[in-house]
């Protein structure tokens, strides 16, 4: 008996208040229902949607050759490429091997190099040394065409840097070449 007196005396009180409290809470459980028979059932089509079309994506890709690892597998892979690139960098102590690749390929084009200028750098980031080589080299259009394809196709990592035209006359061209290679620092004298 006393909650029938106190919900009276509640509703003569706070009747809007009630009133609004009741219409929020029907509207409330209309919107629940709305969600859960709409919403609910178009988004879960979607995400199916979208995950039926990512996996043909990855099935193309596959086929296609190409890359489908995860972030993480990326990472190694790119963590042992890296790996393998380092090894394929020689100590310092191969340097008189790279000046004598550069007398044979020189010869093998038919060119002669007399003089052979250098300066080196340590990288801090890398914690490579940084070789900057300059030489001229003197011959026909032919000779150097091949000197520098021989270049190119060394197993060694070399880049040519610059090619300065020095002079030109009917008997051929001489050229100033930079280059630039890396070392460890292995084996140098410091």
């Amino acid at each position: 008996m006393r909650w029938k007196e106190l919900a009276r005396q509640l509703w003569k009180s706070h009747r809007s208040s009630l009133v609004l409290l009741g219409a929020l809470l029907i509207l409330n459980l209309l919107l629940l229902v709305t969600l859960e028979q709409f919403v609910t059932p178009r988004v879960a089509e979607q995400e199916s949607t979208f995950l039926k079309r990512q996996a043909e994506i990855r099935q193309l890709l596959r086929n296609q050759g190409g890359a489908t690892n995860t972030p993480e597998q990326e990472y190694l892979v790119a963590a042992q490429d890296l790996s393998k690139f380092r090894l394929t960098i020689p100590d310092y102590q191969e340097f008189t091997g790279l000046i004598e690749e550069l007398l044979v390929l020189s010869s093998r084009a038919g060119l002669n190099i007399t003089r052979i200028g250098y300066g080196s750098e340590q990288l801090k980031e890398s914690e490579l040394l940084k070789l900057e080589l300059s030489f001229n080299v003197a011959g026909d259009y032919a000779q150097i065409k091949r000197f520098l394809h021989y270049l190119e196709q060394s197993a060694r990592l070399i880049a040519i840097q610059q090619i300065d035209l020095q002079s030109a006359d009917d008997k051929g061209v001489n050229l100033r070449l930079n280059l630039t290679t890396y070392f460890r620092p292995g084996g140098r004298d410091t």
